[in-house]
Parts: structure tokens; sequence; C-alpha cells
């Protein structure tokens, strides 16, 4: 009896292997193919769906701040490879920090920029910000600085993760501090 239950015990450990075997050596399904996007109309650069990541190249040129309104600006130049197709919309965030407040730093939600590129894949634009929750300058002389992020794939993607936040001023832009009365610092 002990010899058939071995026996029947090993038959069953072997039609299990058998099958796990031809269950993970089957070929998988070939994949479906990509969707096409829509022809451009002639004359218009070529576009990608909005929910492709095209890769976007940006360069801060100016970046200015007014605390007390909540505002921020940034002018900024896009490039992207003229070999993809141009994103429908790029989504640009910024967060701004300054030295006299250690580990502090104010933002808002990303701006959504559409159809930003020409037809030779760059731009030149000034986004409007807005900011909120900004430490107040401790005196004439705070120095506030930014560090920008653009996406063409999502505002949630634009938006650095707090893991990302950086208070390093050497890998910032230095921005330019307007009060309430319309000054600039």
């Amino acid at each position: 009896m002990k010899k058939l239950a071995g026996l029947l015990a090993f038959a069953f450990a072997l039609a299990g292997a058998i099958l796990l075997t031809q269950y993970y050596s089957r070929p998988d399904a070939p994949p479906a193919p990509p969707a096409t996007p829509p022809p451009s109309l002639p004359g218009m650069p070529p576009t990608a769906p909005a929910h492709v990541n095209v890769p976007v190249g940006f360069k801060p040129r100016l970046i200015t701040l007014d605390p007390a309104t909540g505002k921020g600006a940034v002018t900024l130049v896009l490039e992207r490879d003229p070999a993809h197709p141009a994103p429908t919309s790029v989504w640009v965030w910024a967060y701004f920090f300054s030295t006299d407040a250690p580990g502090r730093y104010c933002a808002g939600e990303p701006v959504e920029v559409p159809q930003p590129f020409n037809e030779a894949g760059h731009a030149e634009l000034t986004v409007e910000l807005p900011v909120a929750g900004c430490p107040a300058p401790r005196g004439s002389s705070s120095t506030y600085y930014a560090r920008v992020n653009v996406s063409a794939e999502s505002a949630f993607a634009a938006r650095l993760a707090e893991s990302r936040i950086s208070y390093n001023v050497t890998q910032a832009s230095p921005v330019v501090v307007g009060g309430a009365s319309g000054k600039q610092k």
C-alpha cells in the first residue's frame, strides 16, 4: 500500500511539473500594433498625441516672483528633437525657495502651454505661474532661487516629487523678486 501511495504521489508531481513547463514555455501573444496618429494638415508640423512623452529640452532665461501677490513668471526656451513629432502641449512647473527659510519652498500647480513649438522645433515663451506659501523675505537682501521642470506628458509629470526637491542653489536659477509696490529688487 505504501508503494502505491508513493507511486501516485510521484505521478501527480510529474504531471504537475509537465503542465507548469508547458504553461510557462508558451510563446506570448504578439503585441498590439501601435495606434497611428492622425495625419497632420499640409504645412503644419507633425504633432504627437497628448499622452506620449516626447523629449523636451528647456533653459530658463528669466524667473520672477512676487510673494505678496502669489505670482511668478518663467521665461524659457524650449527645444525638441525635430525627428520626433511636436507635443500638443507642455506643462511648466517651478518651485521657489530662499536660503533665509531652509527646507521650505513655495509653488503652485503646473501650467499647460498648448501648441508651444514652431516648425523649427523650438520656442521662447513666458509662463505666468500661481504661487502659494512663500516664506516672507527677511530683508531687502533676501535672495530667492527657483527650479523649473517641463513635461510633455502631463501636469503630474511636470511636478517634482518631494524626494526630488532640492535646496542646492548651485542647481537652481536666481529669481528676480518684485514687491507689492511693483519695484524689483
